[in-house]
């Protein structure tokens, strides 16, 4: 489920901005810049009733500026516009959102929940036979053939 959300992810920042480079989880030595890199930071998983869950994933997007000068300008533009756009990606409401700029990288971060439900295939259900048998009885209880 974590790859469907950075996917829808992936989409809504190729929306917003559509020349920047985006990273999942690893970022190259010699990237390209104006980038994100998307990162989960945390996912807790618990169990519901039966066979369905809940489920919380923590995310970090990175912003790294293509500025030369200004970079922190130009940070405070791309968090301003995510704080304000980034509401709702793909299915999955985005809640706790928060930005900070440290070292001239901005980092977005926000929660999405989710719940599933899990199809278990389960042998306590089998195909049953039934054989009914027919006994014809007078009313004493004698059996007739």
């Amino acid at each position: 489920m974590t790859s469907e959300i950075k996917q829808a992810i992936v989409n809504k920042l190729l929306e917003l901005y559509p020349s920047y480079t985006i990273y999942d989880e690893d970022i190259p030595q010699n990237f390209k810049t104006p980038s994100f890199l998307i990162t989960v930071i945390d996912q807790n998983y618990s169990k519901r009733l039966n066979t369905k869950f809940r489920s919380t994933v923590s995310f970090d997007i990175a912003y790294f500026s293509h500025q030369k000068t200004d970079i922190k300008n130009d940070c405070y533009n791309v968090q301003s516009f995510l704080l304000r756009n980034f509401d709702l990606v793909g299915g999955y409401r985005i809640l706790n959102k928060q930005a900070s700029i440290t070292d001239n990288v901005l980092h977005f971060t926000f929660n999405v929940h989710y719940s599933e439900i899990q199809n278990e295939i389960s042998d306590k259900m089998q195909k049953q036979e039934l054989n009914i048998s027919l006994i014809k009885e007078d009313h004493n209880g004698r059996k007739l053939d």
